[in-house]
């Protein structure tokens, strides 16, 4: 039994949706079709059924050092596809509500991914075949993202910076799940809803945005 993920073998479903809020992992296990709570240590987990295929929902809380040990011990319970389906800072192209397909993500060096790769660029890029599913569900435009450690320091020159070079949005865990997606052999995929444009305060209630979202990922990967 992995530390912090107490599920058995084959209660995880092959195909996991992964989230940062407890909240937002309830709110699809609800969606879900006789879901149960297979672990709340940690990291929630619930699996049910849509479409006939068990499915799991996962909170694997904010930043990439706490998706990376949710997806470390997800895929040992047998884990073989993640879709990220989270929230993203718009650098100006896409408002509030807007959906995007990252494809890509660029990373700072060092850190998690430098323990993971050393010394070398990792493989910071989607699942292709994956990736062109979810934005033909969607309706999405597909591009890449930035995923940052920290949330708060981004100022007008770092939007204008990655604006400059094609970025459509900041994040913190599409990096991670990029990589771990081919070091441990999954497929990985990653939905954004964007939340708010970089540099403006605005809070919106995005619940009814979230469930058209997760029921259109869970038909096109289920």
């Amino acid at each position: 039994m992995p530390y912090h993920i107490w599920a058995r073998p084959g209660e995880v479903a092959p195909v996991v949706v992964g989230v940062g809020d407890p909240a937002r992992a309830r709110l699809f296990a609800s969606l879900l079709e006789e879901a149960k709570l297979v672990n709340e240590n940690r990291y929630p987990v619930y699996t049910g059924r849509a479409g006939g295929r068990a499915v799991s929902v996962v909170a694997h809380g904010i930043g990439g050092p706490s998706a990376a040990i949710a997806l470390e011990e997800l895929r040992t319970l047998g884990m073989e596809v993640f879709v990220r389906i989270g929230t993203a800072g718009s650098f100006g192209d896409l408002k509030v509500g807007d959906v995007l397909v990252a494809a890509a993500a660029a990373a700072p060096q060092g850190g998690l991914l430098n323990s993971y790769f050393p010394g070398f660029s990792p493989p910071l890029s989607a699942d292709p075949r994956l990736t062109v599913r979810l934005a033909e569900a969607l309706g999405a435009p597909v591009g890449y993202v930035v995923s940052s450690d920290a949330f708060y320091a981004e100022d007008p020159q770092f939007v204008e910076f990655w604006r400059r070079r094609g970025a459509l949005a900041v994040e913190m865990e599409c990096a991670t799940a990029m990589a771990l997606g081919w070091l441990r052999g999954f497929r990985t995929g990653c939905v954004l809803v964007v939340s708010n444009v970089v540099g403006r305060h605005e809070v919106v209630d995005l619940r009814e945005r979230f469930v058209e979202v997760f029921r259109r990922v869970v038909e096109a990967v289920a």
